[in-house]
């Protein structure tokens, strides 16, 4: 009676035992969808970064530059490693597109085909990028972490095209027109309403307020001067602050 009784209390014990496992490792997969429907929008955003690394080296040329620009492309190279399941594209297009911006960094004066080069590979780029984000289902996170790599690829959306076209106005690389002008006004925009709505996601935590009032605060600055393209080239104070409205975004 005693031996009926301990191996029905030991496959209690398993069951239970059994149910928090499968649990954990359901909670677990679960935590890694999440991670990679935040990850491929993050590679989304590190593409355009390549943009403005690319050419605020153009127009400066010096050391510290450079070594963002080599940075950028590592972080890169670490992102597409994430997808290597979801597409072997992915990865071939990352691989052409780093390849390109590592060689033509130093070779690019007064070639006027650069951009359009580089656009090209880019767009293949974003596509295989799509494509993985509709398998990992990226616009279904939750929406603090929607709001938050929403952000951040905006405000590299923004810094690569106004860069692009103050490497345009220094006579750098190529040319750039209305479409990177129009894409300004109508990512400002969607900026904006981003940080309002991570405002209100994060009224309970002080913290993370104080670093999404601060963004707040430097996207006042540069919002003017984006919106001045036309006016006048600022690209190393933009630089500057985007790469401060980066850090904060990082933090929340």
């Amino acid at each position: 009676m005693l031996d009926n009784y301990m191996k029905r209390l030991i496959s209690k014990v398993v069951i239970i035992f059994s149910f928090f496992t499968l649990c954990s490792a359901a909670t677990a997969a679960e935590q890694e969808d999440v991670n990679l429907a935040k990850e491929i929008i993050l590679l989304e955003a590190n593409s355009y970064r390549v943009v403005t690394e690319f050419n605020v080296y153009g127009i400066q040329k010096d050391k510290k530059s450079e070594q963002r620009l080599f940075d950028v492309l590592a972080i890169g190279d670490e992102l597409s490693a994430l997808f290597i399941e979801q597409s072997s594209e992915l990865d071939v297009s990352w691989s052409k597109y780093r390849s390109f911006a590592w060689t033509k960094h130093k070779r690019a004066d007064g070639d006027t085909y650069v951009f359009n080069d580089m656009r090209i590979l880019h767009k293949e780029l974003l596509t295989a990028i799509e494509s993985v984000k509709k398998q990992v289902n990226s616009d279904l996170l939750p929406a603090k972490d929607l709001y938050r790599v929403n952000s951040v690829l905006l405000i590299e959306q923004l810094a690569s095209e106004y860069l692009e076209l103050s490497a345009a106005t220094f006579g750098t690389f190529g040319f750039a027109g209305s479409e990177q002008a129009i894409k300004i006004e109508v990512r400002s925009k969607d900026f904006e309403r981003t940080i309002e709505e991570l405002k209100k996601q994060y009224t309970d935590d002080a913290a993370k307020t104080r670093s999404i009032n601060k963004i707040a605060l430097r996207w006042k600055f540069i919002k003017t001067t984006l919106l001045a393209y036309n006016e006048r080239s600022a690209p190393f104070a933009v630089a500057r602050t985007v790469g401060y409205i980066r850090k904060q975004l990082a933090a929340i």
